[in-house]
C-alpha cells in the first residue's frame, strides 16, 4: 500500500503540475525580463519612456511571481492529499510514504519516468485548433460553468470600473453581420485597422461580459499574439489580438428562450428589453475603454444578428449596419464543406464543440441549429444539411427579408474583391469613419468558383440568382 499511496502521490503532482501551468508562467516570467532587457538597451527610446516600459514589465513580473507562487502552493497540496487519504484510511502510514518518497532511487526513478512520459506525450500529433491549454480550458469550463458566472463577474466589472466606463462617449454602433462565411470577418478585419474603431479580441475569451475585469486579472499572463490558421480551415490567421465575435453570449443570456428548440427563433422590434439595451451600450463602452479611450466606434462581428435586424433598429436607431453579399452558388457551397469541417473537429475534439457551443457559434458540425427563417422550413424540405440545396436554401430564406431592410449597406463580395480600396472607401464615408491610408487590398482576395449552378435544384438556384441581383443593387 506504501507503493501505492506514494504512486498517487506522484501522480498527483503530475496532475497538478500541468493544471496550474507553472512552467508557461515561469515562461512569461522570461519573457518579460527579456523584453525589460530589451527596452533598456533600445537607443530609439528615451529615458521617460524606457521608464514606463521598465515599470509596466516590472509589474507584470510581480503579478507572474506572485502567480507562480500560488500555483506551486496548490500542487503541493494536491501532491499530499493522497498520502493523507491513505494515512485516514488506515491503509498506509503517512510517515512511511513520505519517507519511501524521499529515498535518492525513488526520486530519480520517478523524475526518469514522469520525463519520459512526458517526453513522449510533447511528440503526440497535435491539431492546430486544440490551441488552449489544460489550465485554459479549466478556466474556460469555470467561466461557462452556469449563466451567472459571467453575470456576475460583469456587475463587479460595473463597480470596479465605473470611473473608467462613464468616461467613454454613447457613440453609434457598427454591426457587420450576414449569414455566416459570407466575409463578415474580413470586413471585420479591414474595418479593425482603422484607429477610430473597437471590437472584441480573442483574449476577451473567456469572461467575454466581463472585458475589463478579465483583462486586470489576465494582465500578468497574458499569451503572445502568434497567429495561425483559424479552425474554418479558410486561410484567414487568427491569434489572440485579432477580432472575433463573441457577443452572442450576450444574446443567449437576456433572450434563452430564442435557442431552446431545434432551431433558432429570429427576433422581432417587440423583443425589445430595456435591461438588455441597457447592458449592451455598456458593453460597448467596455470594450472602446479597454482597447482604447479615443476609439469612438464599437465594431460588432455577428452573424446571428442577421436574425435581429427589427430589434436592431429599435435598440440602436443610429447604428450603422453592414451586410456582406456573396454569391449564392460560392456561398452554399462555403456553408457545405464548413458544415462537414466541423462534423469531423467535433467528433475528433470534444472540447472544440464545448468551445463552439458555449460562445454561441451553432451553426455548423453536430451543434448545428439554423435560424428559423420564416420561409427555410418549406424551402428545405427534402433536403439534408449535407447537401448543397439545403444550404442554399437557407441562404434564400435569409437574404429575402432584407429587401424589407432599406436601411441597411449591403456590399457586394464582387465588389470587395475587385475595387477592394474604392469599395471601402465608399463604406467607410457612409459608415462616417475616416479610411486614412489604409492599404485594404491585402484583406481582400479573388475566389475562384468552385461550383457550378448545375450542381443545384434549378428552382432554387434561379430563386437565389434573382435575390442576389436584386439586393446587389440596393
Amino acid at each position: 500500500m506504501i507503493y501505492l499511496a506514494a504512486a498517487a502521490a506522484v501522480a498527483a503532482f503530475v496532475i497538478g503540475f500541468q493544471l496550474t501551468g507553472i512552467v508557461a508562467t515561469a515562461g512569461r516570467i522570461v519573457a518579460l525580463a527579456r523584453r525589460a532587457t530589451s527596452v533598456m538597451r533600445n537607443p530609439d527610446m528615451d529615458d521617460e519612456a524606457k521608464e514606463k516600459a521598465i515599470q509596466k514589465s516590472a509589474l507584470s513580473m510581480m503579478a507572474a511571481a506572485v502567480s507562480i507562487f500560488f500555483r506551486v502552493v496548490a500542487t503541493l497540496v494536491l501532491t499530499v492529499l493522497p498520502i493523507y487519504l491513505f494515512h485516514w484510511l488506515g491503509l498506509a502510514e503517512r510517515d512511511d510514504v513520505i519517507a519511501f518518497l524521499a529515498r535518492l532511487d525513488v526520486i530519480v526513478g520517478a523524475t526518469l519516468i514522469v520525463g519520459g512520459g512526458a517526453w513522449l506525450w510533447s511528440r503526440r500529433p497535435k491539431s492546430p485548433e486544440s490551441a488552449y491549454s489544460t489550465m485554459d480550458r479549466l478556466v474556460h469550463r469555470l467561466a461557462f460553468a452556469a449563466p451567472f458566472v459571467q453575470a456576475t463577474a460583469a456587475d463587479i466589472e460595473d463597480s470596479m470600473f465605473a470611473k473608467d466606463i462613464a468616461d467613454i462617449p454613447e457613440r453609434p454602433p457598427i454591426f457587420i453581420t450576414s449569414v455566416p462565411r459570407a466575409g463578415t470577418t474580413i470586413v471585420l478585419n479591414a474595418l479593425h485597422a482603422l484607429p477610430q474603431v473597437a471590437t472584441h479580441l480573442y483574449r476577451d475569451m473567456p469572461f467575454v461580459m466581463a472585458p475589463l475585469l478579465w483583462s486586470r486579472v489576465s494582465g500578468g499572463f497574458q499569451k503572445d499574439a502568434t497567429e495561425k490558421e483559424r479552425a474554418h480551415g479558410d486561410g484567414i490567421k487568427v491569434g489572440f489580438d485579432s477580432p472575433e465575435a463573441f457577443e452572442e453570449i450576450i444574446w443567449r443570456h437576456f433572450w434563452p428562450a430564442h435557442f431552446r428548440g431545434t432551431q433558432i427563433d429570429p427576433w422581432t422590434a417587440q423583443d425589445q428589453n430595456s435591461e438588455a439595451t441597457d447592458f449592451l451600450k455598456t458593453h460597448f463602452r467596455k470594450i472602446i475603454a479597454l482597447r482604447s479611450p479615443e476609439a469612438g466606434r464599437y465594431v460588432s462581428k455577428n452573424n446571428g444578428n442577421i436574425a435581429r435586424l427589427p430589434l436592431l433598429r429599435a435598440m440602436f436607431p443610429e447604428a450603422s449596419i453592414i451586410v456582406p453579399l456573396r454569391d449564392p452558388a460560392e456561398h452554399a457551397a462555403s456553408l457545405l464543406r464548413q458544415h462537414l469541417n466541423f462534423l469531423d473537429q467535433h467528433a475528433r475534439d470534444p472540447f472544440i464543440k464545448r468551445y463552439m457551443h458555449d460562445i454561441g457559434h451553432l451553426e455548423f458540425g453536430a451543434l448545428h441549429r439554423p435560424i428559423g427563417f420564416t420561409q427555410f422550413h418549406a424551402l428545405r424540405s427534402g433536403h439534408d444539411p449535407r447537401s448543397l440545396d439545403y444550404w442554399l436554401a437557407y441562404w434564400i430564406a435569409a437574404m429575402a427579408p432584407l429587401a424589407q431592410h432599406d436601411d441597411v449597406i449591403i456590399v457586394t463580395d464582387t465588389a470587395l474583391q475587385e475595387k477592394p480600396q474604392q469599395t471601402m472607401h465608399q463604406l467607410c464615408d457612409r459608415i462616417g469613419l475616416a479610411p486614412g491610408d489604409v492599404d485594404f487590398k491585402q484583406f481582400f482576395r479573388k475566389i475562384d468558383r468552385k461550383v457550378s449552378d448545375q450542381d443545384f435544384d434549378p428552382d432554387l438556384i434561379a430563386q437565389a440568382r434573382k435575390i442576389y441581383a436584386e439586393l446587389s443593387q440596393s
